[in-house]
């Protein structure tokens, strides 16, 4: 079989069983999991991947332990009825291909405000070719096409060469701790990875690092009407304001715009403000100013050497203050910080990746980089593990109201996941 006449297989095959991918999504989003309640999705979970005929492992992780790891970042969560859930596809001549980890998350964020959201954002619905629901981009559809790749290459081709393994994990959207679990589990040798979350149909390679800040500031409490008396704190978090957004205009001219994923962006790499809190009254000079945000930054760049420029803006804002130099800003670094990662272009997994995107659409794909973080940089960083960020979603879409994934997105991806897998794991050609 030549690879045009493979091609042509799957996607007939991919469109006509278009319906069993639209169940697949549906399963899985009609399944309330915001983060902490990933219980009853991960049995939804185990029961697709029974039906595929997978070789199932799921285990609820131990605290101890997963607090032990160097891997963990300290959320204060428990993970217990929190399972984690392994399928595996079992290569059928391992030393024919190459072996695949698929990585997914089934938690998903609050759908609050609820009042913004035209239907239950956990009973789905399909209006002018979407899919809608919690979750339909970021990332319940990723991980249904891996679900149903696999199971499309089993009952056509019986299977792959080398294995299939589809690892489901709870915690993502508050620090990636599920995947954490995955690889105290054995889960983290293997080719190649692929991460379904959402990147509109775009290869995606890398992904930023992101860390999160919380600045506290004093001022003098005053009377407003006396307010020469006092000391605004929230002025000078205004001046904090201002710092940071002079520190985001540098580091994306002189860092972040010159990496070869991320400089096609309009902005590389943000530093968002957040939160803006201060003042106690009205008509009262406030005394106490608390900023909480996010600063990202890109692959080359590490946590600990970004903290570090953030933490010199902050202190350069105070120049010329004779307040603020006596009674200097403090800068606190809380829950989320992680590293950014990458495989390289040349790496055999993104050049596949390519080639089958190529293979299914005749069009070239799109590279670039992630627009946020995902659980990569464990497998990556840590095990080495190459790998590429691939989904039907829109990055946009993520954690908003009336979320969806549109279906001929969905189609279009299931069929160069399919394809990526057939070439990558490898198959037997009749």
């Amino acid at each position: 079989m030549t690879k045009t006449e493979l091609a042509k297989r799957i996607s007939d095959q991919v469109e006509q069983n278009r319906e069993r991918l639209i169940e697949l999504c549906e399963r899985l989003i009609n399944v309330e999991s915001v983060t902490g309640n990933e219980y009853d999705v991960q049995q939804e979970v185990i029961r697709i991947m029974s039906e595929i005929g997978m070789d199932i492992d799921a285990w609820e992780p131990d605290d101890d332990e997963m607090r032990a790891c160097p891997y963990f970042a300290e959320t204060g969560e428990s993970f217990q009825h929190r399972p984690v859930v392994a399928g595996v596809l079992k290569g059928r001549a391992p030393s024919r291909g190459k072996s695949l980890l698929v990585n997914g998350h089934v938690d998903v964020v609050t759908p609050e405000p609820l009042e913004k959201w035209s239907h239950d954002p956990f009973r789905t619905h399909i209006e002018d070719g979407k899919l809608y629901g919690r979750g339909a981009s970021d990332m319940k559809s990723g991980v249904a096409v891996s679900l149903f790749c696999a199971e499309l290459l089993k009952k056509q081709f019986g299977g792959t060469l080398a294995d299939v393994t589809i690892v489901s994990v709870p915690g993502e959207e508050n620090g990636g701790n599920g995947t954490v679990a995955q690889v105290l589990r054995g889960y983290c040798h293997a080719d190649g990875a692929l991460f379904p979350e959402p990147t509109s149909n775009m290869i995606q390679p890398a992904h930023r690092g992101a860390a999160f800040w919380r600045i506290h500031l004093e001022g003098k409490a005053s009377h407003g009407g006396t307010k020469y008396k006092g000391v605004s704190a929230v002025e000078k978090g205004i001046k904090v304001v201002q710092a940071l957004g002079q520190l985001e205009k540098e580091r994306n001219e002189t860092i972040c715009s010159k990496n070869v994923y991320y400089k096609d962006y309009p902005l590389s790499a943000p530093v968002t403000v957040g939160v803006f809190q201060g003042g106690q009254f009205t008509s009262g000079v406030p005394e106490t100013c608390m900023i909480e945000g996010c600063i990202e930054y890109v692959p080359g760049e590490h946590s600990t050497e970004v903290a570090a420029s953030f933490e010199k803006a902050v202190r350069e804002a105070c120049a010329g203050d004779a307040w603020m130099l006596a009674h200097p800003p403090r800068v606190e670094w809380f829950g989320l910080m992680y590293d950014p990662a990458e495989t390289d272009l040349s790496d055999p997994v993104v050049q596949t990746a390519e080639a089958s995107f190529r293979q299914m659409t005749g069009r070239e794909p799109v590279i670039n980089g992630f627009e946020a973080g995902t659980d990569m940089r464990i497998l990556k960083n840590n095990f080495g593990i190459p790998g590429f960020i691939f989904g039907a979603g829109a990055l946009a879409m993520a954690h908003a109201p009336n979320e969806y994934v549109e279906i001929d997105k969905l189609m279009e991806n299931a069929k160069v996941t399919a394809m990526f897998m057939a070439n990558w794991c490898g198959i037997e050609e009749d």
